[in-house]
């Protein structure tokens, strides 16, 4: 799972941007191809969503074209409170 904050050209929604967490790092790679060769592709893009069986995530799509920046971030894995008596790690 990436997350990823969309920053997207005339959109009216007082910040510009929409966050998304997607389950690979396909609409990256699709978004540098367009900035190389100008080339969008037609595809949709599935959701990550873990509380959900496999195959039942939706899907997402997007203009390429409309999109002024990208930036991506892997998931922070949560780390609960240490147990009492044992010393946390730096």
């Amino acid at each position: 799972m990436i997350y990823y904050t969309i920053y997207l050209k005339q959109l009216n929604n007082d910040t510009g941007y929409i966050d998304v967490g997607l389950e690979d790092d396909q609409l990256f790679k699709d978004f540098l191809t367009f900035l190389d060769i100008g080339m969008k592709s037609h595809r949709t893009y599935r959701l990550a969503n873990p509380a959900t069986p496999e195959g039942q995530a939706g899907l997402f799509a997007i203009d390429l074209s409309s999109i002024a920046a990208i930036t991506t971030a892997p998931p922070v894995a949560h780390r609960g409170p240490a147990r009492p008596g044992t010393p946390r790690r730096a």
